[in-house]
């Protein structure tokens, strides 16, 4: 009994103490995405949205911690 209580044990989800930091784009960046059209590369767009969902979220999560 007390070897699967150690097997248990190991088994815990592991708690992160700090939220990841995103990396700010820049204004190099910035002037690129200017000259791209959402004709151009749709995809691009719909993937540039998920990633400021992602950068919102990861604000709540440093602003909660």
């Amino acid at each position: 009994m007390p070897v699967a209580m150690l097997c248990l044990s190991s088994c815990a989800p592991v708690v992160y103490s700090g939220c990841p930091v995103y990396p700010a784009a820049g204004e190099k960046v910035a002037a690129e995405l200017e000259k791209v059209s959402y004709e151009q590369a749709p995809a691009f767009w719909e993937w540039l949205g998920r990633i400021d969902k992602l950068r919102q979220e990861l604000e709540l999560c440093r602003r909660a911690g």
